[in-house]
């Protein structure tokens, strides 16, 4: 029997099978509209546990309350614990867990602290958000101390051309320069 054959056969085979199974979307709805179905089925589950938590809140039971409130965190502990089982069953979490690395899963994601009291992750203040003239102030201010300092970066002197006298080049700053640099700082206006 040649191989194409065999291959054709199977073919048959498995569509003879497979032909009463239920394969996919067998309601003659398109993704959208199965979505806006869903969406509108868990939204009127969601109001009714509204409603039901919302009787149990007015008739006054404190006990049914609690043990209401208790069944809905047993419920969220276990949805947690599947996720968690889910995530470690992979064969990155399997491998890592043979090393004795555990993620922790349940912290959640720090973007950058904001506000007053903030800290970073290490604990250390956050730094505060300068505005656009304040960093321009910020940069003015370095310069002149820079300049004043004289550690502007030097200019390599070009080699002497062959014959050529040697002579020093002025790179420092001088107090000229200095004095412009100040006068530019000071005319920033700040406020």
């Amino acid at each position: 029997m040649a191989r194409g054959l065999s291959r054709d056969q199977a073919q048959e085979k498995n569509f003879k099978k497979n032909a009463g199974k239920n394969l996919g979307n067998q309601e003659g709805l398109s993704a959208t509209q199965r979505a806006e179905r869903d969406a509108k089925i868990m939204q009127e589950k969601a109001a009714a546990k509204a409603a039901a938590k919302a009787a149990i809140a007015a008739s006054g039971d404190a006990s049914a309350l609690a043990a209401f409130e208790a069944e809905e965190a047993r419920k969220r502990a276990a949805k947690q614990a599947a996720k968690e089982a889910r995530l470690n069953s992979t064969q990155e979490a399997k491998a890592q867990a043979s090393h004795g690395v555990h993620i922790v899963r349940d912290l959640p994601i720090a973007s950058e602290p904001r506000g007053e009291g903030a800290t970073t992750k290490e604990g250390k203040p956050a730094k505060p958000k300068l505005t656009a003239e304040e960093k321009r102030a910020k940069a003015a201010a370095a310069a002149v101390a820079a300049a004043a300092a004289a550690s502007a970066p030097k200019k390599k002197a070009p080699e002497p051309a062959a014959g050529a006298s040697e002579t020093p080049t002025g790179n420092q700053s001088t107090d000229s320069e200095v004095a412009s640099l100040e006068k530019e700082v000071n005319a920033v206006d700040l406020n």
